[in-house]
């Protein structure tokens, strides 16, 4: 149930800086390729973790994401839909998606979930936790220095439950580790983790691996080795990765329990949401005139202001909507809203629904958009509307008030 209202009161919204500059238009540039930003004084350089946990996502099944749909939630510094930023997060998803079962599902209100952020406040740090925490909120940093397709594939890598390939602890019979060339205080970078707690998947040591660090990984002085293939094998950096090796795909489907690029049988095809609580994932486009407001404690609503928009369009849009396969006879779904147009002055409300082509699609077609509903009725009373929707393609919806 999805409440709107056209109303007078007005709430100011406070506009989000990035170091002094509105983050709307005003993307960071992407600078020289390195893997410095996964050099953190974290478990292994880039997971936020506790060893003392005593769990590896990879042995533990608890800490997979249940039907293989890794939910996520992007913070508006990153800029989406418009930065080169975003357009790389897309990609990496898109790479999962076109490669195995694992889905990124954005957040529409589940307790569990990554919530993904430009981190401008730890030298352009990158790191995540390893697989599902199950706390509610668990944080994915990708700084400055992350805007790499290898390097977001590798985050999000270990954010479905993969650790580095250099920590095996069948290792020392693949690389050479020079303990003097490693920078002060991270030689715990290296650790080599127990054998009775990490799984391998039955997959031999991975030079090419998307999780696996090169040869200068936590150097002293950067032209030092810190670590070698004993065959001969040049490993190179991760952001220089053009994403996921046949044995990290091997893997993926091995501890997923899948094969292919399908998603999983039981994948969250039938989203629920409402405003009650949050806004659902919903977000502003073009003039950002849609406010949150809390009625009590189980309820709320979404409205629109003529004192902050005036005349001009103020659009409300959905997250992006997975496709629901039709032999599970799904293809319709339903939008069900109660709205108010409380203004005297000519106002209208429009509901459209675009189709993407990929599910991580950051514009509209307007070829593919189309009029759901429409209503300019300003008498001041709650009315209860349900329009269906096909979903049988990747989808969003959006609400037009003028």
């Amino acid at each position: 149930m999805l409440p709107f209202a056209i109303t007078t009161p007005f709430e100011p919204i406070h506009e989000k800086h990035i170091d002094g500059v509105p983050i709307k238009g005003a993307f960071h540039p992407i600078g020289p390729g390195t893997d410095e930003g996964l050099y953190n004084p974290l478990y292994e350089g880039d997971i936020l973790y506790d060893p003392l946990d005593g769990r590896n996502a990879v042995a533990n099944v608890s800490l997979l994401w249940p039907d293989g749909a890794a939910v996520f939630k992007i913070d508006d510094d990153v800029g989406c839909p418009d930065s080169p930023q975003c357009e790389i997060l897309m990609r990496a998803m898109d790479h999962y998606h076109a490669r195995s079962c694992i889905r990124f599902k954005e957040w529409s209100g589940e307790r569990n979930y990554i919530r993904i952020f430009f981190n401008s406040k730890e030298s352009g740090a990158c790191w995540s936790s390893v697989g599902r925490v199950g706390n509610g909120e668990q944080k994915l940093s990708l700084g400055h220095r992350c805007w790499y397709l290898g390097i977001v594939v590798h985050e999000l890598g270990h954010a479905i439950g993969f650790w580095h390939e250099m920590n095996r602890p069948d290792r020392d019979n693949w690389i050479y580790i020079f303990w003097n060339n490693i920078l002060p205080n991270y030689h715990s970078a290296f650790a080599k983790q127990d054998a009775k707690t990490v799984n391998t998947l039955g997959e031999d040591f991975d030079f090419k691996s998307v999780m696996m660090y090169d040869e200068y990984a936590f150097s002293k002085d950067g032209k030092s080795p810190t670590l070698q293939s004993k065959k001969g094998v040049e490993i190179g950096p991760i952001w220089k990765k053009f994403g996921l090796s046949d044995s990290d795909r091997r893997r993926l489907h091995k501890l997923y329990q899948c094969e292919g690029n399908k998603p999983k049988r039981g994948f969250p095809y039938n989203v629920t949401c409402d405003f009650n609580l949050h806004t659902c994932g919903f977000k502003n486009g073009g003039s950002a005139v849609w406010h949150w407001r809390t009625v009590n404690d189980t309820d709320g609503y979404v409205y629109s202001s003529y004192e902050n928009s005036g005349t001009s369009p103020g659009f409300l849009m959905s997250i992006n909507f997975h496709k629901v396969d039709p032999t599970k006879g799904l293809s319709l779904g339903c939008v069900r809203f109660w709205y108010l147009i409380q203004e005297e002055a000519i106002a209208y409300l429009k509901l459209s629904q675009a189709y993407l082509k990929r599910v991580t699609q950051l514009d509209n077609d307007p070829e593919t958009t189309f009029e759901l509903w429409y209503n300019d009725t300003s008498d001041g009373q709650w009315v209860h509307v349900a329009v269906p929707l096909y979903v049988t393609r990747p989808f969003r919806v959006g609400t037009v008030r003028a």
